[in-house]
């Protein structure tokens, strides 16, 4: 039997928004999965996100991918 390679009709992005949990403070934050520029965290200033010029290295702990 062949079996045939389903073809895609609309790509999807690879981005993704991520809640990202500050290691420090615990605070939650929404943030980008490809960010260009660097996040830090709203109450403590704890660096959270680091680009890297593609997906960006998230420095905290991810706790949900929103869409």
């Amino acid at each position: 039997m062949v079996t045939k390679k389903r073809k895609i009709l609309v790509p999807r992005p690879k981005s993704r928004f991520l809640l990202v949990v500050c290691p420090n403070c615990g605070r939650k934050q929404v943030v980008f999965s490809h960010a260009t520029f660097p996040v830090r965290c709203h109450s403590c200033g704890t660096l959270l996100v680091r680009p890297t010029g593609g997906k960006a290295e998230i420095l905290g702990k991810i706790e949900k991918v929103l869409g």
